[in-house]
């Protein structure tokens, strides 16, 4: 009896988070107003901008994403985003240049002390 309850409280669960993500897409992506919805869903524009608040509080990530794609992409964000790839490449060489060194100083330490550095650290 139990797990019959545990499940239709999980399906509950999933059904309202489905309809938060279609209302706030709706919101969000349609640009319809939440009076709109509230008419569609047969809910009051009071609750479906609960609905909308609390899917902002609870998914920031994904409401961001979602806002970015009801927009255009600016030259600004484009001009950004090159700007962060060119600093994380710059990044990831000094990364590499800096593992290099890290190894050849390990096989240096192993070749003219006879340490392995690489075992030093562990128990």
């Amino acid at each position: 009896m139990e797990s019959i309850s545990k499940k239709s409280c999980y399906s509950e669960t999933l059904e309202r988070s489905r309809r938060s993500y279609e209302i706030y897409t709706l919101y969000t992506l349609k640009g319809m107003k939440a009076s709109e919805i509230a008419k569609k869903y047969g809910f009051c524009r009071h609750y479906i901008n609960q609905i909308i608040s609390k899917f902002r509080e609870e998914n920031p990530k994904i409401a961001e994403d979602m806002a970015k794609k009801g927009k255009d992409i600016t030259p600004n964000d484009y001009k950004a985003l090159q700007e962060e790839v060119l600093k994380l490449k710059s990044d990831l060489k000094k990364e590499k240049l800096r593992a290099d060194f890290y190894e050849e100083m390990v096989s240096y330490g192993k070749e003219v002390y006879g340490i392995d550095l690489k075992k030093v650290g562990t128990k």
